[in-house]
């Protein structure tokens, strides 16, 4: 019973963690000849996509479900004709594989499920022997983490013309959930952090690493001195690129000299707000100097550039 009860969990367990939507998923999957199976399929490798924190997360798990005991577990002490009655969900737990004795919940988490039984039962989360069924895992994940999703199934059989179950836990999916970025490691703007990948991979030109370091051949010939790198090569730019060799026009203007408010012109409004905060000793906005201070020296120096624009 035991590996009865193994097979129906894993199913289970997909069930309960497929992504959801405003529309039912379809039991559509190709499963072949096959009487029993699940895909994503863990014991293949397949895992539930990863999810981004703030970004819709959806994800469809397909559960086909054998007509007969049997057909899970031949060596079960049942007649070739003993139904498979049904397997449903009770509880999913997710496990913090950083700290294996810290659980949460999917709803914890900004996810849900919602089962597609097709109608079959009262109950959404039954699924009846003989048919496929898909299951819907969605939502907006609100935090980060890697986490073993254990599901706990009962199964249903019919001995001697009476139903019994068995509940079983097990954790077979796991689930990632970060940040969308660079998952690359070979680029360099790498983010470990990152499940998600959201085509910002940068590389570095050829002959070149990341921190702008030439790599010269083996024979110490220079070919870092042949590479044209188009960038911006202004230092007082907020996107300077130290390693470029040629201005593509790139540059981002540098904040005005004088204008406190950031409304790109030194105007009356950076006046005020200097004198607003006259005499300011720590923590100062209107420090046009970076003295650390707002005194008259600031005042000067803004009355200098009076009128300008960025």
């Amino acid at each position: 019973m035991k590996h009865l009860f193994q097979c129906l969990l894993i199913l289970a367990t997909g069930i309960l963690l497929m992504p959801t939507s405003n529309a039912q998923c379809v039991a559509d999957f190709d499963f072949g000849l096959e009487t029993l199976g699940v895909s994503p399929n863990p014991e293949l490798g397949e895992q539930f996509a990863p999810g981004a924190v703030g970004l819709p997360y959806e994800d469809i798990l397909h559960i086909l479900l054998p007509q007969y005991v049997l057909e899970i577990d031949s060596t079960l002490p049942f007649t070739p004709t003993t139904p498979l009655d049904s397997v449903s969900l009770a509880t999913i737990t997710l496990v913090d594989l950083s700290d294996t004795l810290v659980t949460t919940t999917l709803e914890a988490v900004g996810l849900e499920v919602i089962c597609n039984n097709n109608g079959d039962s009262g109950n959404p989360c039954s699924f009846l022997g003989g048919n496929q069924y898909c299951v819907a895992l969605a939502g907006t994940p609100n935090t980060q983490g890697s986490y073993r999703v254990d599901i706990s199934v009962n199964g249903w059989v019919t001995v001697f013309g009476f139903p019994f179950s068995q509940e079983q836990v097990f954790g077979s999916f796991i689930l990632d959930l970060g940040e969308e970025g660079c998952t690359d490691e070979l680029a360099c703007n790498f983010n470990p952090q990152a499940v998600v990948d959201d085509n910002s991979c940068t590389y570095p030109p050829e002959y070149y690493t990341c921190d702008g370091t030439c790599l010269n051949d083996s024979d110490g010939d220079g070919v870092c001195d042949e590479l044209e790198i188009l960038g911006c090569t202004d230092v007082d730019s907020p996107n300077f690129n130290p390693i470029a060799t040629d201005d593509d026009g790139s540059c981002i203007p540098s904040v005005c000299t004088g204008d406190v408010n950031g409304d790109g012109a030194v105007t009356v409004g950076d006046l005020l707000a200097i004198l607003a905060e006259f005499g300011c000793t720590e923590g100062c906005t209107t420090d046009v100097n970076n003295d650390g201070l707002v005194t008259v020296a600031d005042l000067l120096e803004l009355l200098s550039v009076y009128g300008a624009t960025c």
